[in-house]
């Protein structure tokens, strides 16, 4: 009787093993070049962690599916929402307060969707002390005082998220919050490259499988 008051939970677990396990298998990597992966990420996870992520004996972590699924290149909100249902059936069972889940923001260059961006944008602006936006308005300043780079209205859309970040911005944002090395600047442009490729590409090809 146990057992078959868990197989939804058991199901949902197995569910987001098998999605896990595909990833991987696309991506042809091995777990010890997803850990060293993760290593780059700032965010360690052991081959044998993620080697028991996707056998479906056991729900992994929320960080530990993050890092499986952005070492492969998948989606983080489709492993979101496998997560959500896995830990929702296995609350159901054992009459459990369901736990929010942490996003964790990637480093610079694991990122590639428009909230991975938004999030990094928030941290690197919290890092050098939450300066006010008219502070970092000043900081843009256009040469010979007409306006700023940054207009403090734009800008706070752009990081309440009802605003889309233009590349040019994003630029303008990051030198305000002291990023100045050109090889890091680099990393940001090709972060909001891939987060732009994302939103052309990849968002639209998802709508249309899904109405297919």
């Amino acid at each position: 009787m146990g057992r078959a008051t868990g197989a939804p939970a058991d199901q949902a677990v197995r569910e987001l093993a098998e999605w896990l396990a595909s990833l991987r298998q696309l991506s042809g990597l091995t777990y010890s070049r997803m850990a060293h992966a993760s290593t780059e990420m700032d965010l360690p996870v052991s081959p044998c962690t993620l080697f028991r992520a996707d056998k479906g004996r056991s729900l992994p972590a929320w960080s530990t599916v993050q890092v499986y699924v952005r070492s492969c290149g998948g989606s983080v909100a489709t492993a979101q929402k496998l997560w959500d249902r896995a830990v929702r059936a296995r609350a159901q069972v054992h009459n459990i307060e369901v736990p929010a889940p942490t996003r964790v923001t990637p480093a610079v260059p694991y990122i590639t969707e428009p909230v991975e961006l938004l999030q990094a944008m928030r941290e690197l602006r919290l890092s050098t002390g939450q300066p006010p936006l008219r502070i970092l308005e000043a900081r843009a300043a256009v040469p010979g005082g007409g306006g700023s780079f940054l207009p403090r209205t734009t800008l706070g859309g752009v990081l309440n998220g009802t605003r889309n970040c233009t590349k040019e911005f994003l630029g303008h944002f990051i030198n305000a919050c002291g990023v100045k090395r050109d090889a890091d600047v680099r990393e940001w442009m090709r972060a909001w490259e891939r987060v732009d490729h994302y939103r052309r590409e990849v968002v639209p090809a998802r709508t249309y499988a899904a109405a297919s």
